[in-house]
């Protein structure tokens, strides 16, 4: 379509129009449970049903590969935030977590999905659910949102159920090939590292949305210099325009109420699968997250949050793999 198209006509070439729908379906359960009760776990919870619908659709997963996923970001995020009492193992905790999305991605590239999807949710539930209790709490805490979080996975079961109906059961997916198998180590180098110092950073300055930073560097590790500086420009401008817009709507447009802040919510964990390009679905969900935040306690401190807090993830990711790269190069030169 022309550039001289009007917006809604070329926003609209942009939209996947099947796994929206599909999402808000899966979706929209969780959102009126949590309207209907006023418990935002179910809200909190559904994050994890945006992350095994992404990876059963990807990886055409079948009923158990969505249980042991779904299991494992569970279990992943349960850990990472007992971690959280110690900052040397939370930091540590968090490698690890970064080590095995380029491990499993090393097994073939559409596999990157899996370890993503992964570490994603971990990070968003381990900040989101629990964070900052004592430990006293966390123990009486982390049984009582089992129910909630394995409710969630009941949609992507759903669709692996239907997908494999008449096929052979004792598989986890029904893909024969994952994809090409690269080199790992500069990437893996990279990933550790820039994980390693955002969470330090985090730890170190107490930062809040922790998430936001260290998925900020994680996520510019894409497996080539050029690809990681595409990465970082399109979430600079998302965060750089998105942030203000969200503010703005959510300081003089949107009418504050609990009905708005969950479908500002709604709204965030839909651009994870609305759209063809990921700079305009990282531009509307900055602009979601940050109306959400406004909605929700009116603070532009911490809508801007997202901003500094990605952007400063960001130059940590893209100087590690910067250095990685050159360190790899000049290894090779010596040899």
């Amino acid at each position: 379509m022309s550039a001289g198209a009007p917006f809604h006509l070329r926003l609209a070439t942009e939209i996947n129009g099947w796994p929206l729908l599909r999402a808000a379906v899966g979706l929209l359960p969780f959102f009126l449970l949590a309207l209907a009760t006023g418990n935002e776990l179910w809200i909190k919870a559904s994050l994890l049903t945006v992350a095994t619908m992404i990876a059963e659709d990807k990886l055409a997963l079948r009923p158990a590969g969505v249980l042991a996923h779904g299991l494992a970001v569970i279990g992943g995020s349960w850990l990472l935030l007992l971690a959280e009492r110690v900052p040397a193992l939370f930091v540590v905790a968090c490698m690890l977590l970064a080590a095995g999305v380029i491990l499993v991605a090393s097994r073939g590239e559409r596999l990157r999905a899996l370890g993503t999807w992964t570490f994603v949710p971990v990070l968003i539930l381990a900040n989101e659910l629990h964070g900052g209790r004592s430990v006293d709490a966390l123990m009486r805490a982390v049984p009582a949102s089992l129910p909630y979080l394995l409710a969630a996975l009941v949609p992507a079961l759903v669709s692996a159920y239907r997908r494999s109906r008449g096929k052979a059961a004792a598989r986890w997916s029904n893909l024969d090939d994952f994809g090409l198998r690269a080199p790992y180590g500069e990437d893996l180098i990279a990933m550790v590292a820039s994980v390693g110092i955002t969470a330090l950073l985090v730890e170190y300055r107490h930062l809040q949305h922790a998430q936001w930073v260290i998925w900020g560097a994680a996520s510019i590790v894409t497996g080539a210099v050029e690809t990681a500086r595409t990465k970082l420009q399109h979430r600079a401008f998302g965060v750089i325009v998105g942030v203000p817009i969200g503010v703005l709507l959510g300081e003089f447009v949107v009418p504050h109420s609990s009905m708005a802040v969950t479908l500002a919510t709604l709204a965030v964990f839909l651009t994870l699968v609305a759209f063809q390009r990921y700079v305009v679905a990282y531009f509307f969900r900055c602009v979601f997250v940050s109306l959400a935040i406004m909605l929700a306690n009116q603070s532009v401190a911490d809508a801007f949050e997202r901003l500094t807090h990605v952007l400063t993830g960001g130059i940590v990711g893209l100087a590690c793999v910067l250095g990685v790269h050159l360190a790899a190069r000049r290894l090779s030169r010596s040899r």
